[in-house]
C-alpha cells in the first residue's frame, strides 16, 4: 500500500499564513489610504464599512480558502498519478475507486467483441481471472449484479483493474465499480435486466474455472455464456 502525502503540509501552512498576512495588511492599511485620499470614494467606503477586528476574520477566511484550494489541487495530482501507476501496472491501492465505468447505453447489445481467434490473449485473461481467485473471499449476489470481495494483497488491485478495463472493452453492456475497502477490494458488476441471465453467469466465473483445467476452460465457458445470451462477434465474422 502507498503512504500518501499529508494534506497540510508546511507548504501549503506557509501559503495560508501569507493569505492570512496579506488580508490583515490589506484591511488595515485601507483606513490610511482613505485618510490620504488615495483610492477615491471607492477606498472610503470600505474603509468605513470595516468593523473592529475585521482583519481576523477576513485572514480566517482567506486561509482557510487557500488551504482548501492548495488540498484540492493536491488531491487532484494524486489521483492522476494513481491512474498511471495503475495503468502501468503498478501499485493503485493509493486511491479507494480502482476503476469504474460509465453506464451502458440503453439497448446496448449482448455482444462480446473479443477476437476469439487470438487464443493467447483470451486464455491470458482467463488465467488472469484465475490467478486474482486465489484472493477471492466470496461471491455475493444482490439485485441487479454481482459482487465480488477479494483480500487487498499487494499488487493486485492493479492486476484486477487490468482484467476489469480488457473485459469492459468486449463486453460494453456490463458495469464495473472497484474499489478498495481496507484490507479488501470490492468488485461489482451490474447489467440491465436484458442482460440478468448473462451476468448470473459471468458471476459464475470463478466457479467455471476450478472446474476446467488451463488450456481447456475456453470452449467450456464461451458454450456456457452462450446459452445465458450471450453472442460473439467473432462468429458472425466467421459466418461470411
Amino acid at each position: 500500500m502507498s503512504n500518501p502525502q499529508p494534506t497540510v503540509s508546511k507548504k501549503s501552512l506557509g501559503l495560508a499564513g501569507i493569505a492570512v498576512f496579506g488580508a490583515c495588511a490589506a484591511c488595515c492599511a485601507l483606513p490610511l489610504l482613505a485618510a490620504a485620499g488615495i483610492g477615491g470614494g471607492a477606498i472610503a467606503a470600505l474603509a468605513g464599512a470595516l468593523r473592529p477586528s475585521a482583519e481576523l476574520v477576513l485572514g480566517a477566511v482567506f486561509g482557510v480558502a487557500t488551504l482548501a484550494a492548495v488540498a484540492l489541487r493536491l488531491h487532484a495530482r494524486r489521483a492522476a498519478a494513481c491512474d498511471v501507476a495503475c495503468d502501468v501496472g503498478g501499485d493503485c491501492d493509493c486511491a479507494p475507486s480502482i476503476f469504474t465505468t460509465a453506464s451502458p447505453h440503453r439497448g446496448e447489445p449482448l455482444v462480446c467483441t473479443a477476437d476469439l481467434r487470438d487464443k493467447p490473449s483470451v486464455q491470458g485473461q482467463l488465467d488472469g481471472y484465475r490467478a486474482a481467485f486465489e484472493h477471492l473471499l466470496r461471491s455475493e449476489k444482490f439485485d441487479g449484479g454481482v459482487r465480488w470481495v477479494f483480500s487487498n494483497r499487494p499488487g493486485l488491485a492493479a492486476r484486477l483493474r487490468k482484467l476489469a478495463k480488457n473485459e469492459h472493452q468486449c463486453c460494453s453492456f456490463f458495469e464495473f465499480d472497484l474499489r478498495a475497502a481496507g484490507e479488501t477490494i470490492i468488485w461489482q458488476t451490474t447489467a440491465s435486466i436484458e442482460a440478468a441471465a448473462v451476468l448470473d453467469e459471468f458471476g459464475r466465473l470463478p466457479e467455471r474455472l476450478s472446474q476446467h483445467s488451463e488450456g481447456k476452460d475456453q470452449a467450456a465457458i464461451k458454450q456456457a455464456i452462450s446459452r445465458a445470451g450471450l453472442s460473439f462477434a467473432a462468429d458472425t465474422l466467421g459466418s461470411k
